[in-house]
């Protein structure tokens, strides 16, 4: 018996059925509740319950909130320029990170990695964005992602750059109110070299000093910042297997020294830009260079953008109502109706034919 070839004609029709079934089913996307909605919204709310805890802490201090800095009045926003502010930093990115949507945008990435429930993360955190540490922390909260925390003391403009009100002092009074129970692993200075220096005002380093001895907290005091990584390195791995490691600002022990560190894209990385091997080339890097996913927190306004996360607003959104906390779904219906019509196009000719071939002798 001969053998049918595939008929042309009904060969574009398959296709032509299969090009209208995609393009219905594209163009009838709609937006829906993330699958992990709730745990997002949860986050959020822990990041205004733990945001209006250093609230409460710097009105104890007596440190007024700058109405005209912070409208929000988060009391997560510094000062211009402190004795312990040692790089430049973009008001309006500080402010942007202490919406509450970055605890769910991070429940989303922690979705989009596959962590869960007793998973390690390493969280290292320069003093910069107070609020996207307090996010990530509510994430974990939430999520039972367990963290392994090294912040840094020395902060940039408009961070947590005030002196009792510094991200390590945050942590410790988020702890002493039962918000949270993340102990740090160590802490350091930050600065230049990751020892305290570079204060563009004056000699940090004593005022850094002071506090991080003042914390009982294990301090890192590194030679220079590649014996930075490698402290921190031994800080994390000690705690078990490590399944992301999340960055939060530039401190330079975890962004590195390296031109390469400028090319590192922010929200989740799984590959470096390109390969780097360098002994100061952060622990973004080191831990890229293992297979180790990224979570990078930087460029805040940028990640804010294409997160979904509303720019800087005043006042800032109602929980669960911003785009980060929706996806675009498909009406997949649509597009294997049009695979299955595809199929039957194809063979039912070729099955008749080969029927009709067995009835002649």
């Amino acid at each position: 018996m001969a053998k049918r070839k595939l008929n042309p004609i009904w060969m574009a029709a398959a296709f032509a059925v299969v090009a209208a079934s995609l393009w219905i089913t594209f163009s009838t996307s709609f937006m829906a509740k993330h699958e992990r909605y709730d745990d997002m919204l949860a986050a959020a709310r822990k990041m205004a319950e733990a945001t209006a805890e250093i609230k409460r802490m710097r009105a104890e201090l007596g440190i007024p909130i700058s109405p005209a800095d912070d409208p929000n009045g988060t009391g997560l926003i510094g000062q211009e320029l402190t004795d312990i502010t040692t790089t430049v930093g973009n008001l309006q990115s500080k402010r942007t990170s202490t919406n509450p949507d970055f605890a769910a945008l991070t429940v989303s990435y922690f979705d989009k990695l596959g962590l869960k429930d007793k998973d390690l993360v390493a969280v290292g955190a320069s003093g910069s964005f107070p609020g996207i540490m307090i996010s990530v922390l509510s994430a974990c909260y939430v999520t039972g992602v367990e963290p392994v925390i090294i912040p840094s003391i020395g902060a940039s403009e408009y961070g947590a750059n005030i002196p009792g009100l510094t991200s390590v002092e945050m942590l410790d009074r988020l702890n002493k109110a039962g918000i949270f129970d993340y102990v740090p692993a160590a802490i350091s200075l930050g600065g230049a070299g990751d020892i305290g220096e570079g204060g563009i005002i004056a000699d940090s380093k004593p005022i850094l000093q002071r506090i991080a001895d003042e914390s009982g907290h294990r301090v890192i005091v590194p030679a220079d910042t590649p014996d930075s990584i490698r402290q921190r390195m031994a800080a994390f791995e000690a705690a078990g297997e490590i399944k992301a490691f999340i960055n939060i600002g530039g401190a330079e022990p975890n962004f590195g020294s390296t031109s390469a560190s400028l090319e590192v894209s922010n929200g989740i990385v799984t590959k470096p830009p390109r390969k780097v091997d360098s002994p100061d080339m952060g622990l973004i890097f080191e831990y890229l260079n293992k297979g180790v996913p990224v979570i990078h927190f930087l460029d805040i306004k940028g990640l804010a953008m294409k997160s979904g996360i509303p720019v800087d607003p005043v006042p800032l959104p109602a929980f669960g109502t911003s785009m980060v906390y929706f996806q675009k779904k498909y009406e997949k219906a649509y597009a294997a109706a049009g695979l299955v019509a595809a199929v039957l196009l194809v063979t039912v000719p070729v099955a008749l034919g080969k029927g009709k071939g067995l009835g002649k002798r």
